[in-house]
Formats: C-alpha cells, structure tokens, sequence
C-alpha cells in the first residue's frame, strides 16, 4: 500500500482508514482512521484534523483524523488483506490533503510518539 491510499475493513466500525507513510526499512507503514467530528468530545479540539466532504468522496459529514488511534502497520498483511479481501479499497487522498493530514498529525501532541516518528522519516 502507497501513502495516500485509504480502505476499510482494519476494524469492526467500518471507519475508513488512511496509510500515511511509505513502507519503512522493516515493512511497516503508519495508519490512522477518520472518525465523526464532534466538538463537544474532548479529543475533537482546536488541534484535531478535520476532513470535510469536499476534501474526499468518502465523509459526509465532517470527520476528524483519529491521531489518539493512528499506529504502525505491517505493509505486507495489509497488501494481503487487500488482495484477501478482508480490506476494501476507497478512493485515494488527494495529495494535498495527505500532506495536511501527515503535517498535523507529526505536530500533534496526541500522535503517539512512534507514529509521528514515521511521518518525520517519511517526509
């Protein structure tokens, strides 16, 4: 899987999920999900990464990046959970908003440490 690419299956909330990172030097890629935006929970603050309809075909209606979640991936039993079947393929992010999404999430102070690692490598 590419940087960029989304899909679902990887949990049981049918939430859509994004890799963010090229594969690194052992096969891992880091993942995050988007999630119902909701200003009243408190990780869905001025700092969360909110995706709007227009910004992809797959929200519709404002979601957040769930950097509290975001974690590294195996490249491969993603490849095969693709080609399994077990993981649905959606459209890709656009570019700019891919690079949107990895500049918060490396800045965000509830990105988990190793996840904003990878992003910093992979950028």
């Amino acid at each position: 899987m590419n940087p960029g690419d989304t899909f679902f299956g990887l949990d049981k909330r049918g939430h859509l999920w994004m890799v963010l990172t090229a594969e690194d030097a052992v096969g891992q890629v880091a993942v995050a999900n988007l999630t119902t935006h909701d200003a009243a929970r408190p990780r869905c603050d001025e700092r969360c990464v909110i995706v709007r309809p227009v910004e992809h075909p797959y929200p519709s209606h404002d979601s957040c990046v769930s950097r509290w979640h975001a974690f590294l991936a195996s490249n491969e039993l993603l490849r095969r959970g693709v080609e399994d079947g077990i993981f649905e393929m959606n459209a890709p992010l656009s570019p700019r908003l891919l690079q949107r999404i990895r500049r918060e999430l490396r800045d965000a102070p509830l990105t988990p440490h190793h996840v904003r690692d990878a992003i910093r490598q992979s950028s």
